[in-house]
């Protein structure tokens, strides 16, 4: 059976889609569907034809969103390839032998995903299996006008320098893109991509899930949120969460951590920023009690608004911030979150 739903294989952009914690198209596939329309159009322009977008989603039956899949394709994507399985897309392993599976008979020119946990575990996988490059983080994509290569632009050297990378020899071309890199426009109504669910050959469950629980909103899915506060070693206890809560609920943000203080076991994994935890991009990211080691900075660099609060002059984090708050959190955050309050509230500033 055709397994892509189309004649021409290889004049494509793919993208690797995702769901939220609750089971809803994640924004990143609006976001990639988007940019994927871009690359596609660039390269068909010297040629005159079009170049499809496709996305591809690994689902499980019990939170399998179906309504709102053509849905995608008023951000650009021609059609939306679904594999539906128990055990999907928990097992990792699983949805990067199926991309690749479908890669493999598709041959598009590029395969891109969000450097969320699932595209960054999913995709370094694929592209073992398809014999291709990866390159991971990028926050810039366009189409080198006379090779019609992709270029791949990520920070490298602890983000001193902005490296532009190349893939020459092998298809397809992979990269990782940073959440809320490229943003969402707004959606072209009455368009709709064409959703098929192909058979693929049997693969083996490793991973059954018997049920499905979202998470509380609390939970999950800090990349997605416009605004993060996050707390490191510098609160020096897990007590010092509650505070850094009480400002991520005045500002409607979501919490995140650093690596150290996940470790120390103060607060769960998945609040944890950092090349090893979570990149994210929010509108605005307060970082309190962080020194702003090399792999944090990777993780949080690309906000738009960076405010950091801490205690030591010196601190690398101070370099990225826009706003930088040298003192003591513990005095710092309770007149941030009055000053707030009473904004809300209406009340002018007393000084």
């Amino acid at each position: 059976m055709d397994m892509t739903g189309d004649e021409n294989p290889g004049a494509e952009v793919w993208v690797l889609g995702e769901t939220r914690y609750s089971g809803a198209v994640s924004d990143t596939v609006y976001e990639l569907s988007a940019k994927a329309r871009v690359l596609a159009d660039a390269l068909a322009a010297p040629s005159g034809t079009r170049c499809g977008v496709v996305v591809a989603m690994m689902l499980d039956e019990k939170n399998a969103p179906r309504a709102d899949l053509g849905r995608i394709g008023q951000y650009g994507a021609d059609r939306v390839t679904v594999v539906r399985g128990d055990g999907l897309p928990f097992d990792r392993a699983k949805c990067a032998k199926i991309l690749a599976l479908l890669a493999k008979k598709a041959r598009p020119q590029i395969l891109l995903a969000s450097a969320t946990a699932f595209g960054r575990s999913v995709m370094p996988y694929a592209a073992a299996i398809l014999g291709t490059g990866l390159t991971a983080d990028c926050t810039g994509l366009e189409i080198e006008e006379v090779s019609g290569l992709l270029l791949q632009t990520r920070p490298a050297i602890g983000g001193n320098i902005m490296a532009v990378i190349k893939t020459p020899n092998h298809r397809p071309q992979m990269a990782t893109v940073r959440p809320r890199t490229f943003g969402i426009p707004e959606p072209v109504s009455g368009r709709t991509a064409k959703v098929i669910e192909p058979e693929i050959p049997y693969m083996a469950d490793s991973v059954r899930a018997s049920s499905f629980e979202p998470f509380e909103a609390s939970r999950a899915g800090i990349a997605e949120r416009d605004s993060i506060v996050s707390g490191g070693k510098g609160l020096r206890r897990a007590e010092g969460f509650e505070l850094i809560s009480r400002l991520a609920g005045a500002v409607g943000g979501g919490v995140g951590a650093s690596r150290p203080a996940v470790e120390m076991k103060w607060i769960g994994y998945h609040h944890q920023v950092g090349l090893s935890g979570q990149v994210v991009s929010p509108k605005v990211y307060i970082a309190a009690g962080i020194s702003g080691s090399v792999q944090h900075l990777a993780g949080m660099s690309s906000s738009a608004k960076v405010v950091s609060i801490n205690r030591d002059p010196d601190a690398p984090i101070f370099g990225v911030s826009d706003v930088a708050i040298c003192g003591d959190l513990y005095e710092v955050i309770p007149m941030l979150i009055e000053r707030i309050e009473r904004r809300k509230r209406g009340e002018r500033d007393g000084g």
